[in-house]
């Protein structure tokens, strides 16, 4: 005889999760916390679901940002960078941690962040303020940094190689444009409209070549006279000569003066080395003179110094003095031809670029006379060649200069 019991029910599924969400509740109101509440943001910061104690935190860090700087500018692709004193920012720390009060809720410690920071976006105001200084033109100099000039196509050095830079866009950035900008500051960085400007059409530039480099040594430590090449270096720097047009380096370089920045060096008077303004930038002419005659191109004026000079061999010197001794170099290639000058590294460098002609040339320097004098170094007659080979084998020579260095005092030793 079969036996029947009866089976006693499991509690189910529907209790148990009953039972686990009252836990929850319980859990929810025992154990809360203030949150700021909502997709709040603050100073360009998001502080929305963050206890609020990590929320001040993150605005005195936003804060401490904005008083050390720097505030950086930015427009399109251009920035740039002042101190926060230069706009007279200032930031109410007190003011802006009390105004958090309005979105701090009491919320269960359990609830994820997600459920704090829903909605639509809402910015807590930030109590930034702007007290531009009364002298200057901080704005003009903003609005002038971030606007940029259109470019046609040019040519440029990418370190000592040249390459040509398409066209270029540029940039109108106005004063109220910046002021614009300031009114809505929220942090380090400020954006800053502008008015784009298309680039012009220009021509198709050809790439060139290498033809010719020289480089000529420099003390180092002769400060003042490093000055002064580094200033004639920027009279030859990417100057581009057109098809039969002449360089000149007066015309290039200007007046030498005080005010441009040039300084008191060693300079040929007369017989002997004395200290004048400038000194020194005939290093720079003359490595050009080199650099252009191994180049192949033609010299409607150049004039060696009245005694030789350390860095080059005599007759391989050009000599330039304001208003009346000038570097002349003319293109006399059909296409155009490129200069490059850099001062570095103990080193002058001149780098001439142009269309190769399938010569090459060389710089002989011809001493004929002699002139003794006691006590000083002899002066010279030195005929300047220029011998242009094909394959190897010299075609032509050609008399570039002729001059007469005086009897000299030898150079003073440092």
């Amino acid at each position: 005889m079969e036996t029947y019991r009866r089976r006693k029910d499991k509690p189910g599924a529907p209790v148990l999760a009953a039972v686990l969400f009252g836990l929850f509740v319980i859990a929810s109101l025992l154990f809360r916390h203030e949150v700021v509440s909502g997709n709040v943001w603050a100073m360009g910061v998001p502080l929305g679901g963050l206890p609020r104690r990590e929320a001040e935190e993150v605005l005195r860090e936003r804060i401490q940002e904005l008083k050390e700087g720097p505030i950086v500018f930015v427009a399109g692709s251009k920035t740039f960078e002042v101190s926060p004193q230069e706009i007279g920012l200032h930031v109410d720390e007190k003011e802006i941690l009390s105004s958090l009060d309005a979105y701090v809720s009491a919320a269960p410690r359990l609830w994820s962040s997600l459920f704090s920071k829903r909605g639509a976006k809402t910015v807590m105001a930030a109590p930034i303020t702007i007290k531009l200084p009364a002298a200057g033109d901080i704005l003009g100099e903003i609005a002038r940094a971030l606007s940029s000039k259109p470019e046609r196509s040019r040519y440029d050095f990418e370190g000592r190689d040249l390459v040509v830079v398409p066209a270029s866009p540029g940039q109108v950035v106005t004063e109220e444009d910046v002021a614009m900008a300031l009114q809505s500051i929220q942090g380090t960085r400020v954006e800053v409209p502008y008015t784009p400007v298309e680039a012009p059409e220009s021509e198709e530039l050809p790439a060139l070549s290498l033809l010719a480099e020289f480089s000529t040594e420099y003390d180092v430590e002769d400060t003042d006279r490093n000055v002064n090449l580094a200033l004639a270096a920027q009279a030859v720097h990417l100057k581009v000569l057109e098809p039969g047009q002449v360089y000149s380096f007066n015309k290039e370089a200007g007046e030498r003066t005080v005010a441009k920045g040039y300084r008191y060096a060693m300079v040929v008077v007369g017989d002997r080395l004395e200290p004048g303004l400038a000194g020194g930038i005939c290093q720079v002419t003359t490595t050009l003179f080199d650099a252009a005659a191994l180049a192949g191109l033609d010299f409607p004026f150049v004039t060696a110094h009245g005694i030789p000079v350390e860095y080059v061999p005599p007759g391989m010197d050009a000599a330039v003095a304001w208003d009346y001794l000038d570097l002349k170099i003319k293109n006399n290639t059909d296409e155009k031809v490129v200069f490059g000058a850099w001062v570095e590294d103990g080193l002058v460098t001149v780098r001439v670029f142009g269309k190769p002609d399938g010569y090459t040339y060389e710089i002989v320097p011809v001493t004929v006379a002699e002139y003794p004098s006691p006590g000083k170094r002899p002066g010279l007659l030195v005929e300047t060649y220029r011998v242009k080979k094909l394959n190897g084998v010299e075609v032509e020579r050609e008399l570039i200069m002729r001059n007469t260095y005086l009897p000299s005092y030898p150079p003073p030793t440092r």
